[in-house]
């Protein structure tokens, strides 16, 4: 059985802080019976996780630009993670923050980004082997995007909006897929499920 570890947010709480999942996952996981493990905001930890999965899930969460102490620990831990991952060759998935974390790594660049808050739009695909679809309507529950003139040269779109802001990505060279919006608050989990096994098969 596939064993997928997925990214903890991070807040902070009383004198510290405190990392958490969305309950969109672990629904998923639990209905569909997939073995998954928390990856805590911690160097060693997370490192230690790192060698006991087969898919790296990077979820939304915190801006990857702010200034915040909380964004800077998971900036620091994700990147680290994206790094030992690609040289394991554990396929990774990026999701919203986890995509533009991604775009940052590979030498792109974040902006802010207009009417993009909890909202639908449609997406639309280039030419590719992962969503047999032309267009799309998905969620979206992002301030910072990832546009055309900043996405890095090292990724290959899949999918942008109407104005040309990447919606989706995968890597020229490593195992990796990213999407903007979220797949996992979707009804239909069937994009989710067709990216893992997409990614397992890698």
């Amino acid at each position: 059985m596939i064993k997928i570890g997925i990214t903890s947010n991070i807040k902070k709480y009383y004198k510290g802080y405190i990392d958490f999942i969305d309950h969109y996952w672990i629904n998923f996981f639990e209905k569909k019976k997939i073995e998954y493990k928390l990856i805590p905001n911690s160097k060693y930890l997370s490192e230690k996780t790192l060698k006991k999965i087969d898919i790296l899930i990077l979820t939304g969460g915190n801006d990857t630009i702010s200034k915040k102490k909380e964004s800077l620990i998971r900036n620091k831990i994700e990147i680290n993670l994206i790094n030992k991952a690609i040289k394991k060759k554990i396929p990774i998935l990026g999701i919203c923050r986890g995509a533009q974390l991604l775009n940052i790594k590979f030498g792109g660049r974040i902006s802010k980004v207009k009417n993009q808050m909890r909202t639908r739009h449609n997406i639309f695909f280039y030419k590719n082997d992962i969503i047999k679809k032309n267009i799309l309507n998905v969620n979206s529950f992002h301030n910072y995007g990832i546009k055309h003139k900043d996405f890095s040269k090292k990724l290959k779109i899949v999918a942008t909006d109407i104005d040309k802001n990447i919606e989706m990505f995968i890597s020229k060279k490593n195992k990796i897929i990213a999407t903007m919006w979220h797949p996992e608050r979707e009804e239909n989990k069937k994009i989710l499920i067709n990216l893992l096994k997409k990614l397992a098969k890698l």
